[in-house]
């Protein structure tokens, strides 16, 4: 990703979140001898918004009518393959880091819990709980991968002199999520996105990007809490 040089970059993009379909097509489990099942036994979903997203068949969603939404785990972790972008001395300065500092990974962490409990109000028909146990979906959830299209600005040899930075989008970062049975502790669900920042050239400052975060964060938990309705009403009655 290309920055003009010249003051902080955030961590944020676009995640549209739903384990039951995309928006031009339905989402439908793959089916046949060609199915892609994981050893926990959940099938892959076609057409999905996500990247990857795989869900066990047959599950009674109407059951889960509290939550539990453990602490998110955000990370600078990166898989294996991942190669850090070039720190330039002359212009990023010689302590120049893509790696976000503890304080702000807390912070990242912090705000997702916030943004669960204003979208999960009093007028949803879920309720919030604190420790898994029956009619309960637990909810994990972490972000790492994260790649910023600039140095952290307090890094940077330009945050002393009133320098900017403009690039093209904020940056990425990956969502995984695993959805359990609260009672039996199985895995009905996973999920896996990049979410990928607004592809639009701006000034790069704490303000727009903290926004951003944030935005990513609401268009997620209203997306899965749409899902997670959607799933319920399409959920054939039992005699």
């Amino acid at each position: 990703m290309r920055h003009i040089n010249t003051s902080h970059i955030a961590m944020a993009g676009l995640v549209v979140f739903s384990l039951f379909g995309c928006a031009t097509q339905p989402a439908t489990l793959q089916q046949g001898p060609d199915a892609e099942i994981t050893k926990d036994g959940l099938v892959k979903v076609d057409n999905s918004r996500l990247a990857l997203s795989y869900v066990r068949p047959d599950v009674d969603w109407t059951q889960y009518s509290k939550l539990y939404f453990r602490p998110t785990k955000v990370t600078n972790d990166h898989p294996k393959d991942y190669r850090a972008p070039r720190v330039d001395p002359q212009t990023d300065g010689l302590n120049a880091t893509y790696d976000l500092p503890q304080e702000s990974l807390d912070k990242m962490a912090q705000q997702f819990s916030k943004t669960v409990q204003d979208v999960f109000n009093h007028e949803q028909p879920f309720e919030l709980v604190t420790r898994a146990g029956p009619n309960t979906l637990v909810i994990d959830t972490a972000v790492s991968d994260i790649r910023l299209s600039a140095p952290v600005e307090s890094s940077r040899r330009s945050y002393n002199s009133m320098g900017k930075t403009y690039t093209q989008n904020s940056g990425s970062m990956v969502l995984l999520a695993v959805l359990k049975d609260g009672q039996t502790d199985e895995v009905l669900a996973k999920a896996a996105d990049r979410a990928i920042g607004f592809d639009q050239w701006r000034q790069n400052t704490k303000v727009f990007n903290w926004g951003d975060v944030k935005t990513v964060y609401r268009r997620w938990v209203n997306d899965f809490k749409n899902a997670l309705m959607t799933a319920a009403a399409d959920t054939p009655e039992t005699n």
